[in-house]
């Protein structure tokens, strides 16, 4: 049983590939900071259904959006969570569909919910060097800055052609598992009554 001072950590994956690169950077990070006593959940946008947002305006009337779909899922988990693991590939110089799909809902939700969260953004390429990512990581720290969220790290994988190019990349996974780690211990030392020793799988 999980008690409500525990540090909870969603990890969102936004490539439609299962299995691929940004799952495998995303599940690096929750490894690290379940290791360091977090709970853990991931989910997969490529296996959820969230519609692009209708710019009608709807959710300023009922402070909810008029669809009705996988995002009312997602909603609790990102409210219960303090740190979120961000993860999209780079499409075209920027974020894939269905990520993008998913922030813009965020203009329909309730703004509290964002507040203090603090983000980890996790961007594997093809592309041979990080100035490719320079859009995506602009997109979310500019995003961090206006909903009052902190940015603690972007991490970011050149370079990664084959789908398990990640996960036979020693040194991106350990760097992932070390930020996932540093980052729950950061709060820990903040406030000491978060620490929890828990060896939780990772979230499906």
């Amino acid at each position: 049983m999980s008690g409500p001072t525990d540090t909870r950590v969603l990890g969102i994956v936004g490539s439609p590939r299962k299995d691929g690169n940004t799952e495998a950077l995303v599940d690096a990070v929750l490894e690290g900071a379940i290791g360091a006593g977090a709970l853990a959940e991931k989910k997969l946008l490529g296996s959820l259904t969230i519609g692009p947002c209708k710019a009608c305006n709807g959710c300023q009337k009922t402070h909810e959006c008029v669809q009705q779909d996988d995002m009312v899922e997602l909603l609790p988990l990102m409210r219960d969570s303090e740190i979120w693991v961000l993860g999209t590939p780079v499409y075209w110089w920027g974020p894939t569909s269905q990520f993008k799909a998913f922030v813009d809902r965020w203009y329909g939700v309730d703004p509290r919910i964002f507040r203090g969260k603090r983000i980890i953004a996790a961007v594997p390429m093809g592309g041979g060097n990080e100035h490719y990512a320079r859009h995506v990581i602009g997109m979310i720290e500019d995003i961090c800055n206006y909903l009052g969220m902190e940015l603690i790290a972007s991490i970011i994988t050149p370079g990664m052609n084959g789908k398990d190019s990640v996960r036979q990349s020693r040194l991106h996974i350990d760097a992932a598992r070390d930020v996932g780690a540093s980052t729950v211990r950061s709060i820990h030392e903040r406030d000491p009554s978060l620490h929890r020793a828990a060896n939780q799988p990772v979230g499906s």
